[in-house]
C-alpha cells in the first residue's frame, strides 16, 4: 500500500530536515545521537537528522552505553617536607620504593566506539514517514550506539529482489509479501525465534497475524501494521437522497439486496446540481482487479472462497465466488451504480482527484485503514462519513479481508543485533502508539489497535468495525506462494474480460482460475492459517 498519508499534525514534528536536491527520489533518516557529520547516500533527495542528544550530553551517553571508565582524579602533591635533620634512615627496600614511588600517569580513556550502522528500507513515502518522525527520534534517543538510516525506495520489491540475489540486503526492510516465502526458504531472512523467546514476545498473544510471520514453525518477521477492508460512506449524501443509513437501519449487518437499494438511490446522473453526478460504489481497481485484496471480501461473504492453503490451489471456480463477481460486473454494466473503468476516468479528470470520494460525490468507497488519515484531512468538516462492513450474499455473514506488512532483519546482514533492535521497535510501543494516534493503517500490536483514546477514537464513528474481523477471527488473508503476484495478473486478465463483455462470468472465472492455478509454486512449507472457519 503506498496511499500518501497526512491528516494529524505528524508526531515528531521540529526535526532538522535539509533538501540535498535531485536524485532518484528516495529520502534517508537518520539517528545521529552519537553525532558526527551525516553520511547519507548522495542518492537521495532529502536528508532528515535526528539529533537525540548533543555535545557533552552526548558524549557521556555514548561512554556509558560504551563501557568507558571515568578518568581518575589527577594524583594529590606531596607535602614539603621540613628541614630538621633526622637520623640517617637504613636504604629502602625495592618493596619501600615500589610503594613510596608517585603515582603513575593515569591513561586516558578509550576513545568512545563509533555507531554501529544500519539501514532500514521501506515503500513508505515522505507523508508517512513523517508521521512516524517523532517514534524514529524516541529511538535514536534509547539507542545512542546504532545510527539508523532510514531510506524510501518506491520500486522497492524490485530493489529488494536484486538486492536479496546479491546478497546486499539492507540491514532490516519492511517485507515484500508476494516474495517473504521465497527469502524464508532460501535462507534470506533471519530466523528470530530465538530472539523472541529470550524477550519473550509471544507474536499470537500480542498481535494481529496475517500467517506470513512465522514458516516452518519458526518465527522471521516483527509484525508492523495490518489492514482490514471495509466500506467508507457518506452519510450526508446518503441523507440528501433519502437513503437509509446501514448502521441506523440494519445495524451494520445488512445484504446484497440492501446495498442495491442504498446504491440506486444515491447514484445520479450528471446535472445542474452535480456536474459529475453521484456514484454508488467505487472499488480499488475499479471493480476489475486484484481479487485477493479488492474482490475476495464479497465472495467469501457470499459463502465462498478464493484458494484452498492445504491444497495450495485457488479456488475461483467456487459457485459462490463465481456468484459474487456476476453480482459486481452486474453493479457496473446492468444497475449502473459502480463506477466502471472508464466512468472512473472521467469522473477523475472532472473533479481534478484521484480520490473522489473526497469531493462528496461517492456513497460508499472501499477502504482498508491506508486511506483514514487521508480523509481526515481531505474530507474534515465538509461532509460527515463513517465505515461499514461489506454487505453480504443470502444467508451468508460478513468475512472481512486483511493484509499486513512486517519487519524482516536480512540474514547475511553486519549487524544483526542492531538490526533486530530496530525491527522489534517498530513492533514496539512507541512506533505503534504512533500508528494509532495517526490513524495510519491498524497497529499490529493488539494493545494499540484496542486503544478507545487513539485509534478506536472517532471520527469516524464505528472504527471497532476494522478490529472486530481480526478478533473474532471472521477474515481471510491473500495466497501467500512463490508467484503470487504472477497469478493475480492473470487473473486481472480475465476478470477485465468479463467487465466489459468479452466473455462470460463464469468463463472468465473458470480461466482464471486455471490460469492461477498453472502460476502456483511452492516450496516444503505454507502460509500460517490464523483465520477461524465459518461460525
Amino acid at each position: 500500500m503506498s496511499e500518501a498519508s497526512s491528516g494529524p499534525a505528524p508526531v515528531g514534528a521540529g526535526l532538522d530536515a535539509k533538501s540535498s536536491g535531485g536524485g532518484t527520489g528516495r529520502s534517508t533518516y537518520q539517528s545521529e545521537a552519537m553525532g558526527g557529520g551525516v553520511s547519507a547516500s548522495r542518492l537521495t533527495r532529502r536528508t532528515w537528522h535526528m539529533a537525540a542528544v548533543a555535545g557533552a550530553s552526548a558524549a557521556g551517553m555514548i561512554l556509558a552505553a560504551c563501557g568507558g571508565d571515568a578518568p581518575a582524579a589527577a594524583p594529590t602533591a606531596a607535602a614539603k617536607a621540613e628541614p630538621t635533620k633526622a637520623p640517617a634512615a637504613p636504604a629502602p627496600t625495592a618493596a619501600q620504593a615500589a610503594a613510596t614511588a608517585a603515582p603513575a600517569p593515569t591513561v586516558a580513556p578509550a576513545a568512545a566506539k563509533a555507531p554501529v550502522e544500519i539501514t532500514y528500507q521501506t515503500f513508505f513515502p515522505q507523508q508517512r514517514l513523517d508521521l512516524l518522525a517523532g517514534s524514529f527520534k524516541v529511538f535514536a534517543e534509547k539507542n545512542p550506539t546504532i545510527k539508523a538510516n532510514v531510506v524510501f525506495d518506491a520500486d522497492h520489491r524490485a530493489k529488494l529482489a536484486t538486492q536479496m540475489a546479491a546478497d546486499s540486503a539492507p540491514d532490516t526492510f519492511i517485507h515484500d509479501v508476494w516474495s517473504a516465502a521465497k527469502y524464508y526458504e532460501a535462507g534470506g531472512i533471519l530466523d528470530l525465534t530465538s530472539r523472541f523467546a529470550v524477550d519473550k514476545i509471544d507474536l499470537a498473544r500480542d498481535y494481529s497475524l496475517i500467517g506470513i510471520e512465522q514458516w516452518c514453525g519458526k518465527s522471521y518477521a516483527v509484525p508492523f501494521y495490518v489492514t482490514s477492508m471495509l466500506l467508507a460512506y457518506n452519510k450526508d449524501l446518503l441523507k440528501k437522497f433519502g437513503a437509509p443509513d446501514p448502521w441506523e437501519k440494519w445495524n451494520g449487518q445488512w445484504t446484497w439486496d440492501d446495498f442495491l437499494s442504498v446504491a440506486k438511490q444515491v447514484t445520479k446522473a450528471p446535472g445542474a446540481d452535480s456536474p459529475t453526478g453521484s456514484w454508488g460504489l467505487v472499488m480499488d481497481g475499479n471493480g476489475i482487479d486484484n481479487i485477493d485484496r479488492n474482490l475476495q471480501v464479497w465472495m467469501t461473504s457470499n459463502g465462498g472462497e478464493t484458494y484452498d492453503v492445504p491444497n495450495m490451489k485457488y479456488t475461483l471456480d467456487d459457485p459462490k465466488s463465481i456468484e459474487a463477481m456476476d453480482f459486481l460486473v452486474k453493479l457496473i454494466n446492468e444497475q449502473k451504480v459502480m463506477a466502471g473503468p472508464d466512468d472512473w476516468k472521467k469522473l477523475t479528470d472532472t473533479l481534478g482527484t484521484t480520490d473522489p470520494f473526497a469531493a462528496g460525490v461517492i456513497g460508499f468507497r472501499q477502504e482498508s485503514t491506508g486511506r483514514l488519515s487521508v480523509y481526515a484531512q481531505q474530507v474534515g468538516d465538509k461532509f460527515e462519513w463513517d465505515v461499514v462492513p461489506f454487505p453480504s450474499g443470502k444467508g451468508s455473514k460478513f468475512i472481512g479481508h486483511s493484509d499486513a506488512d512486517v519487519t524482516n532483519v536480512a540474514a547475511k546482514g553486519k549487524n544483526l543485533d542492531a538490526a533486530y533492535t530496530f525491527a522489534k521497535f517498530l513492533g514496539g510501543e512507541e512506533t505503534q502508539g504512533a500508528l494509532a494516534q495517526n490513524k495510519l493503517l491498524i497497529p499490529a500490536l493488539k494493545k494499540a489497535a484496542d486503544d478507545t483514546a487513539t485509534f478506536l477514537k472517532p471520527p469516524p464513528k464505528h472504527l471497532q468495525a476494522f478490529v472486530e474481523p481480526l478478533r473474532s477471527g471472521q477474515f481471510r488473508t491473500s495466497f501467500y506462494h512463490y508467484n503470487g503476484l504472477e497469478a493475480l495478473r492473470v487473473q486481472n486478465e480475465q476478470l477485465k474480460r468479463a467487465v466489459m463483455k468479452e466473455t462470460t462470468v463464469k468463463e472468465a472465472m473458470l480461466e482464471a482460475n486455471r490460469a492461477a492455478n498453472a502460476q502456483v509454486k511452492f516450496g516444503s512449507c505454507r502460509q500460517t492459517v490464523t483465520w477461524k472457519a465459518r461460525g
